[in-house]
């Protein structure tokens, strides 16, 4: 999936362009879930870690396709509720 700001906007938008994005985001609150496993945050390989990394963001890639075909059902952006 190619990403602009259409389906991959800032996380947190407002009057800059600047910050993370929600693919960013959604990876980060994948790690943040996975972290609560002490296994993770205790001398872990860093090949395991790099797997780790890749599936965080396959996750978020997940999430902003289905959040697409939503709005796409919908005809409303998810972040704000507003028709096209």
């Amino acid at each position: 999936m190619a990403y602009n700001k259409l389906n991959n906007p800032r996380a947190f938008p407002g009057n800059s362009n600047y910050g993370m994005s929600l693919r960013d985001y959604f990876a980060g609150q994948a790690l943040a879930g996975d972290m609560a496993d002490e296994k993770l945050s205790n001398d872990a390989p860093p090949a395991f870690l790099q797997e780790r990394a890749q599936l965080y963001y396959r996750l978020a890639d997940a999430m902003l396709k289905a959040r697409a075909e939503e709005e796409a059902l919908s005809g409303t952006t998810a972040m704000m509720g507003m028709s096209y």
